[in-house]
Formats: C-alpha cells, structure tokens, sequence
C-alpha cells in the first residue's frame, strides 16, 4: 500500500490512536509475529498491505471504516446517538434530513417530498438546533454530515431502517429495465466479508462524486435513486434444494407450435 494522501490521512489517525491506548509497537508485533522494525515500517505505509491493516486495526479494537470517516476531515462522519434517537423517532425529520443531505432545498422538500409551510419550518430549525442542517441567510439547506454518514449497526436508526425502509429495498423489480445491479457468489472468511463492506464504504464516496458531476452537469431528468450493496453468507442448503428440484414444464401459450 502506497502512502497516498487519503492513505497518509489514514495511517495518521491509526498511529494517533495507537498511541491514546498504549499500545506498543514491541506488543503489535509479537501478535503479528513480525520484526519491530517491520512494524514500524507499515505504520509509515511502507509495505502494507490491507490484510496487515485489517489485523492491526483488529489488534487496536477498530475498524477500517472508522478510520477512513476519521481521516476525512472536520465533517461529521458518524451520527451521535442522541441525534440518531431524535431522527429515529421522527420519520418526517428524518426524509426531511436525508433528503437535504443528498442535495434537497426547500424547493424540493415542497414539491417533491410534500413538506411545506408550518411543518416544513418546524423540521428545519430542529434540524438545525441539533447541529444537522446549515441554513444560509438567503435559505440554501447544507448538510453538517458527510454524505457518507453513517449511524450504528443495532442503533435506533438501524432499527428504524430495518421496520420501514428495506423492505422497499428489498421488493424492488431486479429486472426492471431501469434497474442495474451486480450480483455474485463468491466463498470469503467473515474477514474477507469486513474488506468487502470496507470497499462498500469507498464506493458510497464514488457513488456521491457521480451525482455532484450529475448534477453539475445540468442533466435533463432526475430520479432519486436507491443503491443496496450487501453481503453475507449464503443458505447454501436451501439454493442448492432449490435448483436441483424439478423445473416445471413452461405453458406454451396459444398458437404455438413444438420446435
């Protein structure tokens, strides 16, 4: 792994908080079962792979992603837990939020979300009360967070997604036209699954700069769009009773004739 900025960013933050917990450079490489200088050496960018980088992160009590939202810069990279409870609560707060944080002004809010008047001011200023939303004096709407922002795995945002939100997700029309998506199967460790979320976590930055040159680019029509990118272990049981049953006959329709 070379030392990149973002990498260096990086690679700062991992020494930084080594060094809050105390963790020696002699202790990290008796668990790796490395040379000290070897160490010392990854921790400068020299030759790390990300393996190695999953393993020291582990050894500190981190993870990768944690590390990249740190690195980033002074936006909010992570919801607090007491704004995630306020959002979680508040379903109309909460799309009023997402939306601003993926571009919406009060124009959009208006005409495309039906928020408006009494309400729609009400939503803004909490949001703004809880350091979420920057409102501007001439009105344009800046979200405080990354795009990225993330909230806690088992958190009550989390939960509030899982009760109303996947299930659109997971209804949606694959093979719809207007539908791209990727799909594989491939055998990983519980491991190789951390690194491929950590890739996810890239992405999702890409996925952002796509629609900021989308949205410069002055594009006739828009769509919000919905993107699901998962992994995890298959019911490699059920998949394979699945396709080893009997395939039932197609019903020929009317007027058609045995090749």
């Amino acid at each position: 792994m070379s030392e990149r900025p973002g990498v260096a960013a990086i690679l700062a933050e991992l020494r930084g908080e080594l060094k809050r917990q105390g963790v020696r450079i002699g202790t990290l490489a008796r668990q790796l079962e490395v040379a000290e200088p070897t160490v010392w050496r990854w921790l400068r960018g020299e030759g790390l792979s990300l393996a190695r980088l999953d393993q020291i992160c582990a050894l500190a009590g981190l993870e990768m992603r944690d590390l990249v939202g740190r690195s980033r810069g002074p936006e909010q990279a992570m919801f607090t837990l007491a704004q995630e409870r306020v959002l979680a609560a508040d379903r109309v707060l909460a799309l009023a939020f997402f939306a601003i944080l993926h571009g919406a002004q009060r124009q959009d809010l208006e005409q495309q979300f039906g928020l408006s008047g009494e309400p729609l001011d009400t939503c803004l200023a909490r949001l703004h009360r809880m350091d979420l939303v920057d409102i501007a004096p001439h009105g344009r709407l800046r979200a405080r967070t990354r795009k990225a922002v993330r909230w806690r795995r088992g958190g009550p945002l989390s939960v509030a997604f899982e009760k109303t939100v996947k299930r659109f997700f997971i209804s949606m029309d694959f093979g719809a036209p207007e539908s791209r998506y990727v799909s594989d199967m491939v055998r990983l460790s519980d491991a190789g699954r951390a690194r491929v979320q950590a890739l996810f976590e890239a992405l999702r930055d890409d996925i952002q700069l796509i629609c900021e040159q989308d949205q410069a680019a002055h594009m006739e029509a828009y769509d919000w769009s919905a993107i699901l990118m998962l992994v995890r272990p298959l019911d490699l049981e059920a998949i394979t009773r699945e396709w080893r049953a009997p395939q039932e006959p197609e019903t020929r329709q009317a007027g058609d004739r045995p090749a």
